[in-house]
């Protein structure tokens, strides 16, 4: 009889998991959405559970699937949580620019009691507070600041410059992992322009800057596992109180800003700086007694995005634009004779305006970007107010988007879509000369974002990888080595774009831009 029983029971639960596995996976079918056919009690994250790719580059390939060539959208499943992959040009364009109210926020989300660093900043606050945030640190952006933060720039590159020569001697070869040595000046310039801070990485590889820097990009499981939580089942990070800043990282910040906006204040030092704007939040709260320590935690968060975002971004940028060079020594050589052409006819020292404007130099970094997006896939949370219609995908499929459900859209996939781009995968900066930019299909290029909700410090991104470049370039070249990698393989822990196994190549000094500006001398 007890036996009876329990096989009734067995019988009963496999019932109800049956009906629950079919009612929960048959979503989209039921909505008559194109999707990819999920596993069993895992959706479509398989790749996480095997470390065999990162979510956000997985993402490319559920865009490029051949069985979902004419959909505008894609739907999966995050274990059992249905989500969205857009394809069309116009849907996603409506999610970033014209519905951008209803897709305000990331999906993402940090503890806020245990990492107030992380749920406090620009990147993960959500609407209004996000809003907020930006208005207050969009100053520190402007075409005025970002040209007065060039001068510091070049001081730091002329230290990466001295680096290399001393390393090298003419005709030397010099073999380096070149992506640690462009997070060293990476560091530098946002420690200076942002902080104030002389953090010499350079000079000391081990210091305390790059060492924390260093630190917080090193993927782990456990980090990879609290990246899972905080980015698709946000509402679970305070039950597993998920730090995306860790309590090491939080406190060296904590202490670096609390010092930083101390100095300034004693000195009344003016540099248009990001620790300049921090100082002006902190003294319209003094005014109004609103400042204590949860205040200073947000005026920290947004400092943490900054430095983060700043020098690994761009550092990645700069690590596979060498990369690409070291395999086309031709179009290498057109670019130095480019940076070493500017440099004579500014005698030296290249302004703020040539460096901007040096038009190959631009086609070089706009194709690596296209290449290698730092973030290869943005997320949005659709979220109405009462009363408000949700999103529509009509003209498409007869679906109204739910309120909570991630929509993704797939920019590594996007960016090397032949549809868009020939020959999507070969290194060719002539995609981007202006008479070809004209020909672009608007969202299908957009390594910073698009939308209010783009990245703010694109720019100054921008203008650090540029000089770090010139100061390179001008009097070194790069070849690729034993050790280079045929192909990239990027770090399937990492949301961000990093190649998995370093990047060594072949740093020779020719002098010859040496020669070239003696000759322009006489």
């Amino acid at each position: 009889m007890l036996s009876i029983v329990i096989i009734g029971l067995l019988t009963a639960l496999l019932t109800v998991i049956y009906v629950w596995y079919r009612y929960t996976y048959d979503y989209w079918m039921r909505h008559k959405i194109p999707f990819i056919k999920p596993f069993p009690l895992i959706g479509n994250v398989q790749v996480l559970f095997t470390l065999s790719n990162s979510f956000f580059l997985y993402l490319s390939d559920v865009y490029k699937d051949s069985r979902m060539s004419k959909a505008a959208a894609v739907g999966i499943y995050i274990i059992n949580k249905p989500a969205l992959v857009l394809r069309e040009p116009e849907l996603i364009k409506s999610v970033l620019v014209q519905e951008f109210p209803r897709f305000s926020s990331r999906v993402a989300a940090c503890d806020p009691h245990g990492d107030t660093l992380g749920s406090n900043n620009v990147f993960f606050a959500r609407n209004p507070q996000w809003r907020e945030l930006r208005t207050r640190i969009s100053p520190v952006f402007t075409s005025v600041k970002i040209k007065q933060m060039y001068e510091l720039m070049t001081e730091i590159g002329s230290e990466l410059e001295s680096y290399f020569l001393k390393h090298t001697k003419t005709g030397n070869t010099y073999n380096t992992e070149i992506k640690e040595v462009c997070a060293l000046y990476t560091t530098d310039v946002i420690a200076s322009v942002a902080f104030g801070i002389q953090a010499n990485s350079i000079k000391n590889p081990n210091g305390e800057f790059r060492t924390h820097g260093r630190n917080f990009m090193n993927f782990t499981l456990g980090r990879a596992l609290s990246f899972f939580i905080a980015f698709f089942y946000p509402n679970w990070v305070s039950t597993f109180k998920v730090k995306v800043f860790t309590a090491e990282f939080s406190s060296f910040l904590r202490k670096t800003i609390d010092h930083a906006i101390t100095e300034r204040e004693k000195t009344g030092a003016i540099r248009n700086d990001l620790i300049d704007v921090l100082l002006g939040m902190k003294k319209e709260m003094l005014a109004t007694q609103e400042y204590n320590k949860e205040v200073l935690d947000v005026l920290t968060a947004q400092a943490s995005a900054f430095y983060t975002a700043g020098f690994e971004a761009s550092s990645s940028t700069m690590a596979f634009t060498l990369y690409e060079l070291a395999h086309r020594m031709d179009l290498q050589e057109r670019l130095r004779n480019e940076i070493r052409g500017a440099l004579v006819a500014d005698h030296g020292k290249l302004s703020y305006e040539t460096i901007t404007n040096l038009p190959y130099l631009g086609m070089v970094v706009d194709e690596v970007l296209r290449l290698y997006p730092v973030l290869p896939a943005v997320d949005r949370e659709h979220s109405t107010s009462e009363g408000d219609k949700p999103f529509d995908l009509r003209p498409y499929y007869d679906y109204k988007v739910p309120n909570g459900m991630a929509v993704y859209i797939p920019i590594f996939g996007i960016q090397r879509d032949p549809k868009y781009w020939p020959n999507p995968n070969t290194f060719d900066p002539e995609r981007f000369s202006a008479e070809n930019k004209k020909l672009h299909e608007p969202m299908a290029y957009m390594p910073f974002g698009i939308g209010p909700r783009n990245c703010v410090g694109g720019r100054v991104g921008l203008l650090q990888v540029k000089t770090g470049l010139v100061n390179i370039l001008k009097n070194h070249f790069v070849t690729v080595c034993d050790k280079t990698p045929a192909e990239i393989t990027f770090n399937p822990l990492s949301i961000l774009l990093q190649c998995k196994e370093g990047i060594y190549l072949n740093v020779v000094n020719d002098g010859l831009y040496e020669q070239i500006a003696n000759s322009g001398r006489t």
